[in-house]
């Protein structure tokens, strides 16, 4: 085979003009100060690397630094903040005094470190990693424009892709330019990477960048390049026909220097690599079992070469571009192609694969090895592979106390959990764990409920008990039980009952005992038991005794001022409930300041939540919104999203932003983008969101949810959303039966859940309006009745037995109560004064935004017209659809469209009312206004009786009109029919 020297090395950049343009001008503002994140994505081998060498060149020669961090395919290895860890790695080297004002940035380097056991404050430790990260890149770049590379953002492990977010968010003024790699092809329906690129490619600061493949004129000339005149002109152009435009296939197809090569990408791979000599065959066997990246000493000892066969081994593969020196790591290599690394991989026997992977873990098990980042995981993703179950144990064991200590719950869980998977199969599994059973499985059980299964957290934390039962200690068992109850109460069914029973058990236990943090749980955890089934003075009694037994241990026992700032979020909610909301806020304030000191986050995010809540249900929508835009900021900073807390603050999120109008937002703060959460978890957000989808008409999508989440809703919020976007959409559907149905089955779950529940009263009003359009559509208005005032009886009796947030119902509750009314007279007669009073209570929605307010006003225009005061009607039309159209809520646009047809009213943006009718349907109408018959109006016009009476049809739908009597009336007032000659 002919020697190819020089495959893409020192080759001009052949198309990518659109693309390098985009690169060049994100340089050129950051030198102005103007920061940007590019999302660099492509199919393997099209040309990424290439692309992103050139704005490293041109990035280095305008004077910017460049820093470089690359994910690595570590399989089950999981390492934490691995792309973050190179890059402050680099950074330390050349600017130390900049990395070393920063103490958190010492969990990225080696030797940094390691907590091992949980903390109080493992969660914001996280949070404090992250700020140092953005911190030293905004000290950094105050003195030169910066360029920072994150390669192959597809093997990101979860707590660099969650750092990679909150660097993006959070680029205001820097010399910045945040440049990022993935695979798109790598990015099936579930990848971890989905809901992180939708939610990146929203900011403002980030731009998206999809490098397709060369056209063929491109790739043609980039095969002529590669080829420096080894090929023939055929080949060329085969090669360059064959490679598909991906620059990668060119460079393989053409070092192969063969027209005969199988068309599969793997197979051209491996081709390319049986080329080589024996030896060298063999090195990068050895290597693929190591990863993309492996270090000279390592693949010396597997290899087992003298150094003589090594280092030719070694230039035959660098030389031939399969192997390219580390620069990075100073004496490694690493695959030029993660896909030539999987194929030399997948080509091994499985006893050659295992007999390489245990090679690999002897070396990293050796205790002289140095300890370096992430070494634990790799060496538990070797010994597994190898079979040796005792070395995978202890060191998936080592790697879960390094991703906590490290602030990364995703990856702690991953390694617990692999570690009790083979527990049962290693002898005297503790003593070759370092560590009890019940130990790690509390470590899982918080993981799993700090990234979004609290399910999953539950049976870990019973199995955790299990354990310390038998354990045999009673102290051990009374404080895996508080945790346990701690686990139950994050669900969103019946566990406080059990939660409740946990407590009191320990409680017993530690009640004998000197005060510790311990007891101050016990009572906390009592206090949430009973707040959960509103039973407020014991919760306060439960509160109090927590924050008493706290006050009385040192300030340093963050573990007991813990409980104290939990048990202080309790008695808040208790004052809000018993009317007292700015007393409340200012005991949230002292609790977060204390969760804060404590490093409890899940005491803090509930404050969050809860002064959302608390002014939400003043109607302060914008503060609302800031605040719990603030808490979603700090879940998401520090892995708990899909918290229990965490979540209750992002449903918060999405209810302020759809009653402030501001529903662009709302329905990015309920987006999921594919994340695999439980239902159990994201039913009440996905139910938020479907009021935003059922206002703007996506019907198709709240049919889809409401089928998959009605059957078992999670929770009185999930109820409330679901029921009311459900029988919403049905309304605006036209099935007005559907609408019923669905508002009683609603109510019913609510009624289940929680009697008398202010979210029954928006259902009861909206299933009133679905009698209404059911009367509309011929009903009999006295079959309708009763149902009709079974539910208004239930609204009244909410507003009275519901258990308000204040001394009174809120200004939302009496909103929707006067709309039950007003609904009702749609079948007992026209009222526009009851539909006075549902306008201005709905006053509290934001000028030109409220939603609700212009339905109302779509209503008392309907009901003016109705009661002859047609004249009175055109600014209510005009005001309903400004706000419609605002919102962009198709469905109520249509309903204020067709109404200002049927009352002659030109609005914006809609035709003038004469020109409803068609010159055949207006024919038609003036026969029947002449006293005609159908078949008589068909004579006169040569027509059949059936097409009048389709014809008919059409004009009283266009005017809103009951019947043929009704159409004449409404188009001579309206001028659609030359005025009536006196006979």
């Amino acid at each position: 085979m002919t020697d190819v020297t020089r495959i893409g090395a020192g080759i001009e950049l052949v198309g990518r003009r659109h693309e390098v343009s985009v690169l060049a001008a994100a340089l050129d503002r950051a030198a102005a100060g103007s920061p940007t994140g590019v999302l660099l994505s492509g199919d393997a081998g099209v040309g990424k690397s290439r692309l992103v060498a050139e704005a490293v060149a041109r990035a280095s020669a305008a004077g910017f630094a460049v820093l470089t961090g690359r994910c690595l395919d570590t399989a089950e290895a999981a390492l934490p903040y691995l792309p973050f860890t190179e890059l402050v790695g680099t950074l330390a080297e050349r600017e130390p005094e900049l990395v070393a004002a920063h103490e958190a940035l010492r969990h990225l380097l080696p030797g940094g470190p390691q907590r091992a056991e949980p903390g109080g404050a493992r969660e914001l430790g996280q949070l404090r990693v992250f700020d140092a990260v953005l911190s030293v890149l905004d000290a950094l770049t105050a003195g030169t424009p910066a360029l920072v590379v994150l390669e192959d953002l597809h093997w990101a492990d979860r707590s660099s892709r969650d750092l990679l977010v909150f660097l993006l968010s959070r680029l205001d003024a820097q010399r910045l330019v945040v440049l990022a790699t993935y695979r798109s092809d790598d990015l099936h329906r579930r990848h971890p990477l989905r809901p992180v690129l939708s939610e990146l490619v929203r900011l403002p600061a980030v731009e998206r960048v999809e490098l397709e493949p060369l056209d063929p004129s491109d790739v043609l000339a980039l095969v002529r390049l590669l080829a420096d005149g080894s090929l023939t002109p055929q080949l060329l152009h085969s090669v360059a026909r064959r490679s598909e435009g991906n620059a990668f296939f060119a460079e393989e197809l053409v070092s192969s220097c063969s027209d005969g090569l199988p068309h599969s990408l793997v197979e051209v791979l491996l081709a390319r690599v049986e080329s080589l000599t024996p030896a060298t065959q063999r090195l990068l066997r050895v290597a693929s079992v190591a990863g993309r990246q492996v270090r000279h000493d390592q693949l010396a000892a597997v290899a087992g070469l003298d150094v003589d066969e090594l280092e030719l081994g070694l230039r035959e593969a660098v030389h031939h571009h399969v192997l390219v020196a580390d620069e990075h790591a100073g004496d490694g290599y690493v695959f030029r192609h993660a896909l030539l690394r999987e194929a030399i991989h997948h080509d091994l026997l499985p006893g050659e694969r295992s007999r390489l992977h245990a090679a690999f873990a002897a070396l990293l098990a050796d205790p002289s090895a140095p300890d370096e980042p992430g070494r634990a995981a790799v060496l538990a993703h070797h010994a597994l592979a190898a079979h040796d179950l005792p070395t995978a144990l202890a060191a998936s064991v080592s790697a879960a106390r390094e991703a906590d200590g490290q602030e990364a719950p995703a990856e702690l869980l991953l390694h617990a959990e692999r570690a009790l998977e083979l527990w049962p199969a290693v002898p005297d599994a503790e003593t070759v764990a370092g560590a009890p059973e019940h130990q790690l499985t509390r470590m899982a059980a918080w993981a799993a409920s700090a990234t979004g299964d609290p399910e999953r957290g539950t049976a870990l934390g019973r199995r955790a008990l299990e354990l310390a039962e038998r354990h045999g200690d009673p102290v051990l068992t009374a404080a895996v039980r508080v945790k346990y109850a701690l686990r139950l109460l994050e669900r969103n069914d019946d566990g406080y009952a059990d939660a409740r029973a946990a407590a009191e058990q320990a409680m017993a236990v530690f009640g004998t005992r000197p005060p510790s943090g311990d007891l101050a749980w016990c009572h906390a955890v009592l206090a949430r038991a009973h707040y959960r089934v509103d039973e407020f003075p014991d919760a306060v009694r439960e509160a109090e005794l927590a924050v008493r037994v706290a006050s009385a241990l040192p300030d340093t026992d963050h573990f007991a001022h813990a409980a104290a700032a939990d048990a202080l979020v309790t008695m808040a909610g208790c004052e809000a409930y018993s009317g007292r909301p700015e007393q409340a806020r200012a005991r949230l304030a002292t609790a977060r300041s204390l969760a804060r000191r404590a490093g409890d986050l899940g005491a803090e995010l509930r404050t969050y939540s809860a002064v959302g809540f608390s002014l939400l249900e003043e109607c302060c929508f914008a503060e609302a919104a800031a605040e719990l835009a603030e808490g979603e900021d700090r879940a998401a900073a520090t892995g708990l999203r899909w918290s229990m807390p965490g979540l209750d603050v992002r449903v918060a999120h999405v209810a302020a932003r759809f009653l402030g109008g501001d529903w662009d937002a709302a329905e990015t703060a309920a987006d999921l983008a594919g994340a695999a959460v439980p239902a159990s978890v994201s039913a009440r957000l996905v139910a938020a969101g479907l009021l935003v989808a059922a206002a703007r008409g996506r019907f198709e999508v709240v049919e889809r949810r409401y089928a998959e989440l009605s059957a078992q809703p999670e929770g009185m919020q999930a109820v409330v959303y679901l029921g009311v976007a459900a029988t919403e959409a049905a309304l605006w559907q036209g099935r007005p039966d559907d609408a019923v149905a669905r508002a009683r089955a609603g109510q019913a779950a609510l009624d289940a859940i929680e009697g008398y529940a202010f979210g029954g009263i928006a259902l009861a009003a909206l299933g009133i309006a679905g009698h209404a359009e059911r009367v509309a559509a011929g009903v009999d208005a006295a079959d309708a009745a009763p149902a009709v005032e079974r539910m208004v009886a239930h609204a009244e009796e909410t507003a009275r037995r519901g258990l308000p947030r204040g001394a009174e119902m809120g200004p939302e509750g009496r909103a929707w109560l006067l709309r039950v009314h007003a609904e009702r007279t749609r079948l007992t007669g026209p009222d526009p004064s009851a539909w006075d009073a549902v306008v201005d209570a709905f006053g509290y929605e934001p000028e030109g935004l409220g939603y609700r307010g212009a339905y109302a006003r779509l209503r008392r225009a309907e009901a003016r017209l109705a009661s002859g005061a047609a004249t009175d009607v055109a600014d209510d039309l005009r005001h309903a659809r400004r706000t419609a159209t605002a919102l962009r809520a198709a469905p109520l646009l249509a309903a204020v469209d067709a109404l200002a047809a049927r009352a002659g009213v030109a609005l914006d943006g809609t035709a003038p009312a004469p020109d409803v009718l068609t010159p055949r349907e207006r024919a038609v109408l003036e026969q029947v206004a002449q006293g005609r018959t159908n078949r008589q109006a068909g004579a006169a016009l040569f027509i059949s009786e059936k097409t009048v009476s389709v014809h008919l049809s059409r004009v009283m739908a266009k005017l809103g009109a009951a019947s043929r009597t009704e159409a004449v009336s409404v188009a001579y007032d309206r001028g659609l029919l030359s005025p009536r000659v006196p006979a």
